[in-house]
């Protein structure tokens, strides 16, 4: 005759296999043994403590975790998503091969009833072309800042955020203002406006945001077309120690804004190197702003990103990176003086809101 041990550890086998073998819910276990639902609960954990149950994940032949884990350990960020892509090297590549990843980090981090912001840019038109069609009426798609270039490009911060909401079947919020002005006097008109101010009031209450990050290079979309910065001005912000920007607010490789006379007034000396500038003309959320806002998901990769994503990590501008594997290995490979960027001095991570 069995032990009484050896009937338990049959039924705790047969059990488990019931419920991981032929996919059968606990309560069609319970009622074809005769047990409770929470005695079969019960039996399933004690089967995957004795050792009755070893799960083993597969990673996928493109796995990317240890990079993922790495970079969310070392920067302090919430999530990494690092995508194999073809060429570094390739600007344009890169952006369509991280667009998918971005679509799909941005819609799985929306329940139903969030306020969404989103910039502007290539990398971002990729992911917007990549989104699934979704029905979330209670949701607000909301432009972070004014808009950059001409109207009827496909990268112009008020067609991506018209696009998104479409996709999303979301409420939309547009920013009615450009995102450079000429003046500050016209920068502070435009922001007094009662609608912008709005529009401005809940982008900075937003749940979520999604922004690329930009480098002033020559065939960059803020300097394609001629009308947002200037070869001069491109070259100043090299000078004064940008890296590259976010929503057009330039940052040094540590992550700090830097004042530049595209944020002065024409003419005007400005005399701090850093700092947010007072007068600026600029229509948008600040980096201070950006910041705040508890999930701000960075979307940038290939070889003239890398300074500027670095940058942003090192300030914790961004919660969530969607990169490519080169772009990721070179930061973790990056050597620091002060241990850490998670634990940089001056760089604190935000308070939960």
């Amino acid at each position: 005759m069995a032990s009484v041990d050896a009937e338990s550890q049959r039924l705790l086998y047969r059990v488990a296999q019931a419920y991981y073998d032929e996919a059968l819910t606990q309560q069609q276990i319970a009622r074809r043994f005769g047990l409770s639902r929470p005695k079969v609960s019960r039996l399933l954990q004690r089967a995957r403590a004795s050792g009755v149950v070893k799960i083993v994940l597969v990673p996928p032949s493109s796995d990317m975790s240890s990079l993922e884990r790495g970079l969310e350990a070392r920067y302090g960020l919430d999530e990494a998503v690092v995508v194999a892509v073809t060429d570094p090297r390739d600007a344009a590549g890169v952006a369509r091969e991280l667009g998918p990843a971005a679509a799909e980090c941005l819609a799985r981090s929306i329940r139903g009833n969030e306020v969404v912001g989103i910039t502007w840019g290539s990398t971002l038109l990729a992911m917007v072309d990549a989104l699934p069609a979704r029905s979330w009426p209670d949701v607000t798609i909301v432009q972070i800042m004014g808009g950059l270039g001409p109207v009827d490009a496909r990268e112009h911060s008020a067609d991506l955020t018209r696009r998104v909401a479409r996709r999303f079947g979301a409420r939309l919020e547009l920013l009615p203002a450009p995102g450079l002005v000429s003046s500050v006097a016209a920068a502070e008109a435009l922001r007094a406006d009662p609608q912008i101010a709005a529009t401005l009031r809940l982008a900075a209450r937003a749940d979520i945001a999604i922004v690329g990050l930009g480098v002033p290079s020559p065939d960059s979309v803020v300097m394609r077309h001629g009308t947002i910065i200037s070869p001069a001005e491109a070259e100043a912000a090299r000078e004064a120690g940008a890296v590259g920007d976010i929503a057009l607010r330039f940052i040094d490789a540590d992550g700090r804004p830097v004042r530049l006379p595209l944020n002065e007034p024409f003419g005007e000396p400005f005399a701090e190197p850093f700092g947010e500038p007072f007068g600026e003309r600029i229509i948008g959320l600040t980096l201070d702003e950006i910041r705040a806002i508890p999930r701000t998901i960075g979307v940038a990769g290939g070889e003239v990103k890398y300074a500027v994503v670095r940058a942003a990590l090192r300030a914790h501008l961004i919660d969530v990176l969607v990169t490519d594997h080169v772009t990721a290995q070179r930061l973790l490979d990056a050597t620091e003086d002060n241990g850490a960027e998670s634990r940089r001095v001056g760089h604190e991570r935000r308070p939960e809101r």
